[in-house]
């Protein structure tokens, strides 16, 4: 698990890294005054794409901007996107007081919400940041930073498989519908089959009686 975590913070990092280089890539946070304490919540990597290692970036410093150590102890932190939920452990960054992660990789476009929960040197803390106009950055899907071929992003593919599978269980269903037509053609057809020869026996026992009672006639004249 530390290693998947490690991995997952060294993949982060890059990422930060890679974004920062381009020119016109903005990074947004939003800052509010909590008590005796200002909280800066963000992405750690923004823009934050969708499928790639990213974090919940917090800094937490008190009324003499001093940074916070050891809030990780006492503050818990919640990721939501839609009805969904899942706590997160926060981490020191290694090296930068006052600065905490919990790393993750978003799965879905769209409004992520950090919900912070517990305390901070004995400071009652519960404070939900909101991704967004003017805060920070919403997930976004990798079309706009693709090059040079654009590929489509989760949605959009979520979209192509949901078509793709209406197309094939509709196809299934008119195969089901013509297989049921076909049998009850050959059901049918069979049963046609029956009553030619069931009529054909009695119009030939018909016509063996008919012939046996004309001959009788003609010995009862003779």
């Amino acid at each position: 698990m530390r290693k998947h975590l490690a991995l997952i913070a060294a993949l982060a990092t890059a990422a930060f890294t890679l974004f920062a280089a381009f020119p016109g890539v903005a990074s947004a946070h939003e800052k509010r005054q909590i008590g005796a304490f200002t909280f800066v919540v963000g992405f750690l990597n923004e823009p934050a794409i969708v499928d790639q290692p990213n974090s919940i970036d917090l800094t937490i410093t008190d009324a003499n901007n001093q940074p916070v150590s050891g809030a990780e102890k006492t503050l818990k932190a919640q990721l939501i996107y839609g009805g969904e939920t899942q706590e997160m452990t926060l981490s020191p960054r290694f090296n930068a007081p006052g600065k905490y992660n919990a790393y993750f990789i978003p799965t879905k476009t769209g409004t992520w919400k950090f919900h912070f929960t517990g305390s901070v040197d004995n400071q009652a803390v519960d404070e939900l940041f909101t991704s967004g106009p003017g805060r920070f950055n919403d997930v976004a899907g990798t079309s706009e930073l693709d090059f040079p071929a654009k590929t489509p992003d989760q949605v959009t593919l979520s979209a192509r498989a949901a078509d793709a599978k209406s197309a094939a269980d509709s196809a299934k269903t008119v195969a089901i519908v013509g297989i049921a037509v076909g049998a009850l053609g050959v059901v049918l057809g069979l049963g046609g089959l029956g009553f030619g020869l069931s009529a054909r026996r009695r119009a030939s026992a018909a016509n063996t009686t008919t012939a046996g009672g004309a001959g009788a006639s003609m010995r009862h004249t003779v």
